[in-house]
């Protein structure tokens, strides 16, 4: 009876870890500008951009760094843009992945889609996109603020590979969009059960081919295909806030180049740590 409850307490501890990624119906249902027109039929939008912001809440960034990640990301929020934040580092005392933001920015009717709506209705869809996009702005920088500033590098573990793996299953793969970008905020660090990246209280020499293919044979690469890939944030150590050294950052850095290739991703720059890069697009 003991080991019977022990086994449904670990299904109902998963089923929890689950559920609570999946984006609630405030997060997921935006209403369109175009739903509410009366008699011409609603435009069809496509998402032409599609950014997921994962933020390692591990990683222990400066304040400097922190504005640097608004800046790079500050271009993002034009007609046809979806964005998606999400936040993740150990699967126990609550800390599990979470998506705190889902909006995405309708494209601009065409001449002719408005060529044929009444002028109240011409009125209320310039009106609702000019309060979308302005909204949409406002909530992003808002969330991901709020996303920087709740980074904790003291907590011990970091389950990467587990928590990529399940957002790139949940939030990355079911999206259609033309072009998706992946900005991976994190020290590269793991330290799970998985694998881990310490020996002794340090950060080893990563042998990149070793540990992808263990990583294979564990079933833990994520699905990132036609992504392009930036990582910022890697080398930082939790501790003093310094750097891995160079040794050890170039073999972390073929690590996670390899493991975004293997998913079907495409790495456009590694920042150890910074990214040297006035935009990310």
């Amino acid at each position: 009876m003991k080991q019977f409850n022990v086994i449904l307490y670990k299904r109902i501890c998963i089923a929890v870890f689950v559920a609570v990624l999946i984006p609630s119906v405030a997060l997921s249902k935006q209403k369109s500008c175009y739903d509410s027109v009366t008699y011409v039929q609603p435009m069809q939008q496509k998402t032409k951009r599609a950014l997921y912001v994962l933020v390692d809440e591990t990683v222990p960034l400066t304040d400097h760094m922190k504005k640097k990640v608004r800046l790079l990301l500050s271009d993002w929020g034009k007609p046809g843009d979806m964005i998606k934040i999400a936040r993740f580092s150990a699967s126990y005392r609550n800390l599990y992945p979470e998506l705190v933001f889902h909006q995405k920015i309708e494209m601009d009717p065409s001449d002719r889609y408005m060529f044929n709506l009444s002028y109240k209705d011409k009125k209320m869809v310039k009106a609702c996109l000019e309060s979308q996009r302005q909204n949409f702005k406002n909530e992003f920088d808002m969330q991901l603020v709020k996303s920087l500033k709740n980074i904790n590098p003291k907590i011990p573990k970091s389950e990467l590979l587990g928590s990529l793996k399940l957002l790139s299953k949940q939030l990355y793969l079911p999206d259609e969009a033309e072009e998706k970008v992946v900005f991976l905020i994190s020290d590269g660090m793991e330290n799970s059960e998985v694998a881990s990246f310490y020996a002794k209280g340090k950060v080893r020499k990563v042998d990149a081919r070793k540990e992808i293919s263990q990583v294979r044979r564990k079933g833990m690469i994520g699905y990132w295909k036609h992504s392009k890939v930036y990582v910022y944030g890697l080398g930082l150590m939790p501790d003093d806030k310094s750097y891995a050294k160079p040794d050890v950052i170039h073999k972390l850095s073929r690590f996670w180049e390899q493991y975004f290739v293997e998913s079907g991703g495409k790495v456009k720059a590694i920042g150890t740590p910074e990214l040297l890069l006035t935009s990310v697009e």
